[in-house]
């Protein structure tokens, strides 16, 4: 061989390389990468184990004349790798090994090499444990073997037909042997041929192997265990000539005549015929349930007799794993074998496994964390969600067998039913609701209470349910089918009596419940497009007029006279909406939404309903008139928001917002009106008709509030705590009102004291005899004094009861006002160029002053703050047409300033007198000149006037405005 030449550094001359040192140059570069292979094989990373598995293949298939050596060593290293305590250098050890065996079982067919017998006793000699071992360590050296005759199999080798029925018994006895060392051994190795009988390659192996293999654990008594059913079965299954008889009746043993001895091997004890006993240690804990149990429920699947499963599953399973006098660690096993049908039974076979008794358990085991089987219990309700997911169809059966229970969720402390409400898809929404229909109607308890209980918690799920899909509320141009499926159910519920009569009846409280589930559907779909709102509607109000006559309170004449009229109003504006007119694309479908609500209320039963939509009929036709119609509509709105029903002021304000380009100066200031109402009965009442015919006391009771007002105005927050007032006028003012509060406390008090006084005859006793006690009196005495001591206490009762009844009062003024404020905000923020807008200002800036309630104030003033920020980001300020109306404004804003208050009450009023100024100035620069002079004179009545509550921020501000929009 001629000698390699190598290049000097200079390039010029080069270096000759001896052939025996190219070969160790090679050999080393070679070694570097195999060492890099079998440590790919120890790699946590799949891919990784992968490709070392490949790298090392392709060093060991290139040919040599020392193939066969390095083959050899490749299967020694790897075999004892396989003892390696990582769970991951075995994975990928077993890979390799078998990949190499099959090269060197090829190889062996050349020359003298490897063979199935060989291999066998390889597997056996490195595996050994020899010297002093602990247990874990022989443990590792059991599972290197197990492994290493997985290889074997693996590699194919029991296909070959060279393979000498010697070698084959050999190596079948071997696994034998390893099976019978430990009980876990015995389900290792089992679970090896296992897999590989039901494997593809598997598939052909010839019946004198499987014949062999059956006979093998004939004679090693292993074919009444659980793991030698598991494998009689994969043999039935393509080897069926190999079974001998004798062994099960009738050649099974899932023979209805065997159930009670396959009890017995299933849950851990099996009594051989010739006496021995041998125990499978199911009263251990285990991390997942024995092969057996997957291998026995693929084969009731793959028979598909329900027949056989459900007489199974109750025997076995229910009778067998959870009785009552079962041990924890065989419930244990229990629901793992639940887990493992409810993630492959076919669907059919879910309501057996989910049966009631099992999902009672889950609910008692998930119940509480203290449960022992508390996170065993929740692999079955993973088993459940992961299956859900990957077949949405299965859904509905899933809740129908969970539901069984009630509110699964709430005692289990899992979302597991909302779960799988979210997930769910078009294809089961359907079943799902389907599902509700039945549970609802047959609730599974026998308690009046618990029924009802359920029906509520099922009402709720429904409303779950179309919260989690709004996006699909509509299919096309129609809502979809599982939606209208849903409405229809609330409408049966609530108001029909159904032809499916529910068992037990419902109540009338339920019903009132699925009444008020169907009004928050409604809502929930209020900010979709129209169209789907008025779907909705549609379908609601169609079933229910198609259903006068079943519905469970009958209307009166004057209902449904109102609701023919308003049916037909509702055509006539579909016919409008469909022509697409320019003219009708606002108001229309707002007018159908309110036609939609009203009849809705009609159907409720709401008070004064039945007035509204005749109202609102009489606004529509003088809306198609052309005629004035605002004003109505905006009644009718306030007449929803004054409910304490959320839906229905969410549906107000979604009407209102389409509704709001249509207002006219008298329908805001018909909003506006209710700002300006006493915070008390008699502001209650007169804003709401109300008439209890004690006048006087309400007035009494108006001054009162009328002092808690304006003390309240002097309070802020500063730093999160409160402050007064800086103006000392104003606390003079609460000094004063407090101290007259308590005068008339004390009066009240003194005047219930001399009343109980003179009845009981003590009034100057203290002076007259202190040392009398009041006690001589006789029962004659003390009999007539009763009458005049009831009606004493009676009067005391009246006037508690009367100031209760005045802090309602107020509390209910003032969440109007909030609702009404809401209502204001939807408007500024976008109509903020109408010159009618400027209309809120005056009575907003008011109410921060006025108002008892803080975030009432505050709230009055964001609607102010975003009226002025809209007008300044859209560059869009409202041009009315008489300057004067606006300089009335705006003096009497300093009007209201000079009424003192908060500082957030300064603050409004500083705004809005500044945005006046804008529009003024927008309208004509001269207008600066009068704007200055109001300014001025305020400046100098502050000034002269120590006891002015005007804020001296104000005319800071102004002066920054003025040197901000001053022009060079």
């Amino acid at each position: 061989m001629p000698d390699l030449k190598r290049s000097r550094p200079d390039g010029d001359s080069t270096e000759r390389i001896h052939p025996s040192r190219k070969r160790r140059l090679d050999n080393g570069e070679a070694n570097v990468k195999l060492t890099q292979a079998y440590n790919d094989l120890s790699d946590e990373i799949p891919s990784v184990r992968l490709r070392g598995a490949g790298d090392l293949c392709k060093y060991l298939v290139a040919e040599s004349t020392d193939q066969a050596h390095r083959i050899d060593v490749a299967v020694d290293r790897l075999i004892k790798g396989l003892c390696s305590g990582r769970k991951a250098a075995r994975l990928g050890f077993s890979v390799a090994l078998s990949e190499v065996l099959r090269l060197a079982f090829t190889v062996s067919e050349q020359e003298d090499g490897l063979t199935l017998a060989k291999a066998t006793e390889k597997s056996i000699r490195l595996t050994r444990a020899d010297g002093k071992l602990n247990r874990q360590e022989q443990r590792e050296h059991l599972l290197g073997r197990r492994f290493a005759y997985q290889a074997i199999l693996r590699s194919n080798v029991a296909l070959r037909k060279e393979v000498a029925d010697d070698d084959w018994q050999q190596y079948v006895q071997a696994v034998i042997d390893l099976a019978s060392h430990k009980d876990w051994m015995r389900t290792e190795c089992s679970a090896m041929l296992y897999e590989y009988m039901k494997s593809t390659d598997g598939a052909r192996m010839s019946a004198s192997h499987v014949q062999a293999l059956i006979d093998g654990l004939r004679q090693a008594k292993l074919l009444k265990t659980a793991e030698g059913v598991a494998l009689w079965l994969a043999t039935e299954d393509r080897w069926p000539e190999a079974l001998p008889k004798g062994v099960w009746s009738k050649k099974s043993p899932m023979s209805a005549e065997e159930q009670p001895t396959l009890k017995k091997i299933l849950l851990g004890s099996l009594a051989e015929d010739e006496g021995d006993t041998k125990h499978m240690n199911s009263g251990t804990r285990q991390a997942q349930p024995n092969f057996v149990w997957k291998a026995v429920l693929e084969w009731l699947y793959q028979r598909n007799i329900s027949h056989d499963f459900e007489r199974f599953w109750q025997e076995i399973v229910e009778r067998g794993l959870f009785h009552t006098s079962a041990s924890t660690e065989r419930k244990a096993l229990g629901l793992q074998v639940v887990a493992l049908a409810t993630s492959g039974a076919p669907a059919p076979y879910l309501s057996t496994v989910l049966n009631e008794s099992i999902v009672h358990t889950l609910v008692a085991q998930r119940s509480d964390d203290s449960r022992y089987l508390f996170d065993t219990a929740k692999q079955v309700l993973d088993s459940i969600l992961a299956r859900a997911k990957a077949e949405p169809d299965l859904a509905p059966r899933f809740m129908h067998a969970l539901l069984a229970e009630g509110a699964f969720d709430q005692p289990t402390k899992t979302k597991t039913i909302e779960t799988m409400l979210q997930r769910a898809d078009e294809s089961s929404l359907e079943g799902i609701v389907a599902t509700f229909r039945m549970v609802i109607l047959r609730p599974r308890v026998d308690s009046e209470a618990q029924v009802d209980a359920r029906r509520r918690t099922y009402a709720d799920m429904l409303l779950v349910l179309i919260r989690h899909h709004k996006s699909k509320h509509s299919s096309g141009n129609a809502i979809a089918p599982w939606l209208q499926q849903t409405l229809q159910l609330l409408v049966d519920l609530g108001y029909r009596d159904i032809v499916t009569d529910p068992s037990p009846p419902l109540a009338n409280a339920t019903r009132a419940i699925f009444r008020s589930r169907l009004t928050s559907c409604v809502s929930l779909a209020m900010d979709q497009p129209a169209a789907v709102v008025a779907g909705i509607l549609t379908c609601i109000l169609d079933t229910l007029s198609a259903s006068w006559k079943s519905l469970g309170e009958p209307l009166s004449k004057q209902a449904k006279e109102v609701l023919k009229s308003a049916e037909q109003a509702r055509k006539n504006i579909a016919l409008k909406i469909a022509s697409k007119k320019a003219s009708d694309a606002t108001a229309a479908p707002a007018f159908d939404m309110l036609f939609g609500l009203s009849m809705l209320q009609v159907y409720n039963r709401e008070a004064d309903s039945v007035e509204a939509l005749a109202d609102l009929q009489q606004s529509y036709n003088a809306w198609e008139a052309g005629t004035e119609s605002s004003t109505g509509v905006v009644e009718l709105l306030l007449s929803f928001v004054s409910k304490p029903s959320a839906s229905l002021r969410k549906l107000a304000e979604r009407a209102f917002a389409v509704l709001a380009g249509n207002m006219t100066a008298e329908s805001l200031q018909s909003l506006l009106d209710i700002l300006q109402h006493k915070e008390s009965a008699s502001g209650q009442q007169e804003l709401f008709d109300q008439r209890d015919g004690d006048e006087n006391s309400d007035e009494d009771e108006d001054e009162d509030d009328a002092i808690n007002v304006e003390d309240a105005s002097d309070v802020e927050l500063i730093n999160g705590e409160e402050a007064a007032s800086s103006d000392s006028e104003a606390d003079d003012d609460d000094d004063s009102s407090s101290q007259a509060d308590e005068g008339a406390e004390e009066d009240e008090e003194t005047i219930f004291d001399r009343k109980l006084a003179d009845a009981l005859g003590t009034a100057g006793m203290d002076e007259a005899d202190s040392d009398s006690d009041g006690s001589d009196m006789d029962d004659e005495q003390m009999m007539a004094l009763e009458p005049h001591l009831t009606n004493i206490f009676k009067e005391r009762n009246k006037l508690a009861s009367k100031k209760q009844d005045n802090k309602d009062a107020k509390e209910n003024i003032i969440n109007f006002k909030n609702r009404v404020l809401d209502l204001l905000a939807i408007y500024v923020k976008s109509q903020y160029g109408n010159v009618i807008a400027l209309d809120v200002i005056l009575p907003l800036t008011s109410l921060v002053r006025t108002t008892s309630g803080k975030a009432t104030a505050e709230k009055a003033f964001a609607v102010l703050k975003q009226y002025f920020e809209a007008c300044n980001k859209n560059k869009s300020l409202p041009q009315p047409e008489e300057v004067g109306a606006c300089f009335e404004v705006l003096d009497a804003i300093h009007e209201e300033m000079k009424l003192g208050g908060s500082k957030l009450h300064a603050n409004a009023c500083s705004r809005a007198s500044l945005f006046m100024a804008k529009v003024l100035v927008a309208m004509d620069g001269k207008n600066y000149k009068k704007i200055a002079k109001s300014y001025a004179s305020l400046q100098r009545e502050w000034y002269l006037d120590p006891k002015s509550k005007v804020q001296g921020s104000v005319f800071t501000e102004w002066t920054s405005w003025s040197l901000a929009t001053r022009k060079h």
